[in-house]
């Protein structure tokens, strides 16, 4: 029996091309960036604690946290004593930066938020409540992502789900999580994610509880 060359090679390279692991790239994912917020001269306006030292999640998965008050509105700078250590006006941007040796897919939940409403715009990243952050040069304070070269060039498919009680957000980060590079002053290292919330009242601040990694 004669064997059709052709159709062997496509057989075996649908079989390669099956069998070939293929990293999962963001088509679609809310970004902001650090400027967007507020830039580094005018931290005190909008950075409202932290960024904090890496800690473990598990023993190969480490997150950093800031939290930012969207709009220049720390209570502090403005002169809110009423929301003095919080956010004037109630809305919190709670930011994590995470790093993670393993090689299968993560999820990472943030639990106990207060306020939260789940939007996933992707075209409109400022009016979304999940999302990720990219680093720029007017913002060397807040932690953010460096997007390097390779695989590291641009965020992975990152999705987020939600309790029905909007009390929780899962982060779900698909396998082999880029090493990005180092940013510049407090950005930190690693793929930086955000949930914000509208808490009223604003004080006392409902501080998240990560679990998972």
């Amino acid at each position: 029996m004669r064997l059709d060359i052709k159709s062997v090679f496509a057989s075996l390279l649908v079989v390669a091309l099956a069998l070939y692991p293929i990293a999962t790239y963001a088509n679609a994912l809310p970004i902001r960036h650090g400027s967007d917020i507020g830039t580094t001269g005018i931290a005190d306006a909008w950075n409202l604690f932290g960024p904090t030292d890496p800690l473990a999640l598990t023993l190969a998965t480490t997150v950093s946290q800031e939290i930012l008050c969207p709009g220049q509105q720390v209570a502090g700078a403005n002169g809110d004593e009423t929301n003095a250590g919080g956010c004037t006006g109630g809305v919190y941007l709670f930011l994590m930066q995470i790093r993670t040796t393993k090689t299968t897919p993560i999820v990472i939940s943030v639990k106990n938020l207060v306020g939260f409403t789940f939007v996933d715009d992707p075209n409109n990243a400022s009016n979304s409540t999940v999302g990720v952050i990219e680093c720029d040069i007017n913002n060397t304070v807040a932690l953010c992502t460096t997007l390097g070269s390779g695989s590291a060039s641009q965020f992975p498919a990152v999705t987020f789900t939600h309790s029905t009680d909007n009390t929780v957000v899962n982060i779900h980060i698909p396998a082999d999580l880029p090493a990005y590079p180092k940013g510049t002053g407090t950005q930190g290292q690693g793929l930086t994610v955000f949930v914000q919330t509208k808490q009223s009242p604003a004080m006392p601040l409902a501080f998240p509880k990560l679990t998972g990694g």
